[in-house]
């Protein structure tokens, strides 16, 4: 017994149009074995197409987790930073503006330090076309 080529419905040798789908049947009668083997191909195609997704998304979270991880270290170094600033002063009895600048230098070093960092891992991950 024949079967459509667009649905796969099971149609006599006659028929002229699927009555399933409607669609013309003149262009190509598929035999049974024909048709197990298309659906069984597109079955793999879909199911490579669903694991690449898969790796992508696992991929993807992956590094969003990395990158909270990294933004949380940064903000926990400012902080140690600020309470060391705090402490020398207090224990050296420097004025507040001399404080204010050894704060300015010290988060200006971890967003030079942050910034070189962040360039290494993008060119890592999306290296130059030679």
């Amino acid at each position: 017994m024949p079967y459509c080529p667009k649905c796969g419905n099971e149609i006599a040798q006659e028929m002229k149009f699927c009555p399933k789908c409607g669609s013309s049947i003149t262009a190509g009668i598929v035999s049974k074995e024909q048709h197990e083997k298309h659906e069984k191909q597109e079955k793999e195609e879909k199911h490579e197409k669903e694991e690449k997704h898969e790796k992508e998304e696992q991929h993807e979270k992956h590094e969003k987790e990395e990158n909270s991880t990294f933004w949380a270290l940064v903000a926990g170094l400012i902080l140690v930073v600020i309470g060391v600033i705090l402490i020398v002063t207090r224990l050296l009895g420097l004025t507040s503006l001399v404080s204010g600048a050894f704060f300015l230098f010290a988060i200006g070093v971890i967003i030079i330090v942050v910034a070189i960092y962040s360039v290494t891992k993008a060119r890592s991950r999306n290296p130059r076309p030679r």
